[in-house]
């Protein structure tokens, strides 16, 4: 079994938590002499190694403190989630939805900011995404299933809203370890 590799934790940031009112603020533009600024492209760098040590597959700039429209993500397979196909580390800047699917699915999410709690989340099954990366260039995409539930949540981040608020039914609310034993019992 291939050994994981220690984050030290002085190479990560603080994850801001749930309550903080960051995390319920729309979040500023990246401007174009920000986005080529040595301390962006640092933070950017720090970013990825939090959302590893967090086990997160995406982490919004308020979820560190910042007051900016981006966020990093990276999607791996995981035990609760071991058919997933994998996404490449990306960084959303001044990302938006510019059109989507009539059709919405159901599917358990959970959020670095409020640890180890989750709950079944509707959003669209599938999303067009416009934002910039790191060079400034204007990506296109389109995403479907799992990328984009992780795209939407992200997004979602930088207009001050969480998962909670898309929650049909809070009795779904449960805590990762609940959620993983009745995983495993429906196996």
């Amino acid at each position: 079994m291939k050994k994981k590799k220690r984050i030290s934790p002085g190479k990560t940031l603080r994850i801001t938590q749930f309550g903080n009112p960051i995390l319920r603020r729309k979040q500023k533009s990246v401007s174009e002499s920000m986005l080529h600024a040595g301390t962006f492209r640092a933070l950017v760098k720090k970013m990825f190694p939090t959302m590893h040590r967090a086990n997160g597959v995406g982490l919004a700039a308020p979820q560190v403190g910042k007051n900016m429209s981006f966020a990093v993500v990276e999607v791996r397979k995981t035990r609760l989630r071991p058919d997933t196909t994998p996404l490449a580390k990306t960084v959303i800047i001044n990302p938006r939805i510019t059109s989507h699917s009539r059709k919405v699915e159901y599917d358990w999410e959970g959020c670095l900011s409020l640890e180890s709690v989750r709950g079944l989340v509707p959003r669209y099954k599938e999303i067009a995404v416009e934002y910039e990366d790191l060079s400034g260039k204007k990506i296109v995409r389109n995403l479907k299933g799992y990328h984009a539930r992780v795209f939407q949540h992200e997004i979602d981040h930088l207009n001050g809203i969480l998962y909670v608020d898309r929650m049909d039914d809070m009795r779904t609310l449960t805590t990762l370890k609940e959620l993983e034993k009745e995983m495993r019992n429906n196996r």
